[in-house]
């Protein structure tokens, strides 16, 4: 028999629960919510208890991070990294919520529609960009290293992320109506992840071959 349990309860109606990332360093639950009637977003953290333990909501000026946090994940060093399609970036605050640094797209000038993003075992960020159709990797502290996947491979159009740190392997799944599958890629190594080598382009001969989506 199924069954429910009810790890959070909501006491403000006002705000919707958009995405969810549990932490495995910590055991914390990261929560980004969204409130329609302000058009605002923040990130909630609560313990293994379901308690309340930090609210990440303004930078140091008083100002608002979010605009809608839709996709949510933890990088190796503590940063709590958001995906917000309104605000066309990629918003990285520090464990203690301090805002380090928004990402909006690569050197080249071209804009970015952040969607699935997740982080490697090389503290890397990866992101799905909707403008693009690609998925770009930038370093731990916001630098543009490389696009992983283009256009013109058989992704399609990328919009959620998964890394696997047992096996090394990034998991994309596409968003496009007419072709729905998860792919799956390797290019970190185990020996990259064990010496943290910096090695930002993915090795072609690596690649595992796709899955449809069911």
């Amino acid at each position: 028999m199924k069954t429910t349990t009810t790890f959070i309860e909501r006491t403000d109606s006002t705000w919707e629960p958009w995405c969810v990332y549990w932490s495995p360093s910590t055991g914390d639950l990261l929560v980004a919510m969204y409130n329609y009637r302000t058009m605002t977003g923040k990130v909630t953290r609560y313990n293994q208890s379901g308690q309340l333990t930090q609210t990440i909501q303004y930078n140091n000026t008083g100002r608002g991070l979010y605009s809608d946090p839709l996709y949510i994940t933890e990088n190796k060093n503590g940063d709590v990294v958001v995906s917000d399609s309104e605000s066309r970036a990629v918003v990285v605050t520090e464990r203690g919520g301090r805002h380090r640094f928004s990402y909006t797209g690569p050197p080249s000038g071209s804009r970015l529609w952040p969607r699935g993003i997740c982080t490697d075992a090389l503290s890397h960020i990866l992101v799905c960009d909707r403008y693009t159709k690609t998925v770009q990797m930038i370093n731990k502290d916001g630098r543009f290293l490389s696009h992983l996947l283009t256009e013109p491979q058989e992704m399609g159009d990328p919009c959620s992320l998964s890394y696997d740190v047992n096996t090394h392997r990034l998991w994309v799944g596409s968003g496009s109506r007419d072709n729905n599958k998860v792919c799956v890629y390797r290019y970190i190594t185990r020996q990259d992840a064990l010496t943290d080598e910096h090695r930002p382009r993915p090795d072609e001969d690596a690649m595992s071959s796709s899955t449809p989506a069911v």
